[in-house]
């Protein structure tokens, strides 16, 4: 099977799905631009081993958006069984979709995950219509993507949805660490605390770790809270953790995939009150671990994995009393066992089995 994907850059997360998907398939991957804008450089660390990949080298337009018809071009000269467009939000994608559409070369429109937006622009509602309508078929994370493709002109019944992941088996604990592994983990990152409290991300308003850090005077003081990350607001946290007093707040720097899940295995919780994430792969990350989870309704991964009373809680950014009530409530000994469960449904490998199944019924339905 030839399957061709563009994609706008080498995510770590993709690079590793293509190396494991490429395993089964001949997979030739595009990506629209070397990095997205504000990444830090070893994000970047993963490479290419069973997939070719290929790269626009287009002239990157801000943080995300690119411009080239290296796509057109190639799938002019080159014919695939599989064509997978990631989306439509860049020149370079709408490009590829108007191409595909009248040359009558069906395409899967794939995305990552989506928020509907009721009140927009009625022009910027107007250009997702057009670019998201009329695929051939559609693949998406979870249910609330689903609904924000069907609201922008999908066929509901043309819409399925793959398990998203970024960890592999071998990475998830294979049971919830004990308190003495835990302990030993902490001494050797000079994390202290009778109870560690983990999140992640980068610091920008939309993830809202101003408000998680607002929370912490109100929380015991032997309760430590870690944050991995970077971004433009650090200055501003870093002065609101010392205008607050907390000795119990930790900023950390960015860290590699790995060193990050090893942190995450000796923390007792994962607290994330991002104001809106269209999905949020790191909310599985901290599942992988065996880590209970305090999230809104607005992160798309935690709607979809957190199954509230059973591995966490999902709270309203505006009710402070019930937020602060979950992350105690979100160390119940019982969660650790219920988030490994539903994490060993969401691996990089039963992605990837799903992914080969949908495109041997894609093709076959295509070539009716």
């Amino acid at each position: 099977m030839k399957i061709f994907w563009l994609f706008n850059h080498p995510a770590p997360y993709k690079v590793d799905f293509f190396n494991e998907l490429g395993k089964h398939c001949e997979l030739t991957a595009m990506f629209e631009r070397d990095q997205e804008g504000g990444r830090n450089a070893e994000f970047y660390s993963h490479k290419a081993k069973t997939f070719r990949e290929i790269r626009c080298h287009a002239h990157p337009i801000g943080a995300i958006n690119s411009c080239s018809f290296a796509p057109v071009k190639h799938l002019k000269k080159n014919h695939y069984d599989v064509v997978v467009l990631n989306g439509y939000r860049t020149f370079t994608e709408m490009k590829t979709i108007s191409y595909c559409r009248r040359h009558k070369i069906p395409y899967v429109f794939y995305i990552n995950g989506g928020i509907k937006k009721v009140k927009e622009n009625p022009l910027q509602r107007a250009i997702k219509r057009k670019y998201i309508s009329r695929a051939s078929s559609y693949l998406c994370p979870d249910e609330n993507s689903a609904e924000y493709l069907t609201y922008y002109g999908a066929e509901p019944s043309l819409i399925s949805i793959y398990p998203y992941s970024s960890v592999y088996e071998k990475e998830l604990v294979s049971s919830p660490l004990s308190l003495e592994e835990k302990l030993a983990i902490r001494k050797e990152l000079g994390i202290e605390g009778k109870h560690v409290y983990a999140s992640s991300g980068f610091f920008i308003p939309r993830k809202n770790f101003g408000q998680l850090i607002s929370l912490w005077p109100h929380m015991p003081k032997e309760d430590t809270l870690v944050i991995i990350g970077e971004g433009p607001l650090q200055e501003k946290f870093e002065a609101q953790i010392k205008e607050l007093g907390l000795t119990n707040v930790k900023l950390l720097p960015f860290m590699s995939h790995d060193k990050e899940l090893r942190f995450f295995s000796c923390a007792d919780a994962f607290l994330f009150l991002s104001k809106e994430d269209i999905y949020g792969h790191v909310i599985e990350e901290a599942l992988s671990q065996a880590l209970p989870i305090v999230s809104d309704a607005q992160v798309n991964a935690a709607v979809h994995l957190v199954h509230v009373n059973e591995n966490g809680y999902l709270v309203p950014l505006d009710e402070q009393e019930k937020i602060l009530k979950s992350f105690i409530d979100v160390l119940n000994p019982d969660f650790p066992k219920r988030c490994l469960e539903i994490a060993k449904e969401n691996t990089i490998e039963s992605s990837v089995k799903y992914h080969l199944s949908y495109f041997t019924s894609y093709l076959e339905k295509v070539k009716q």
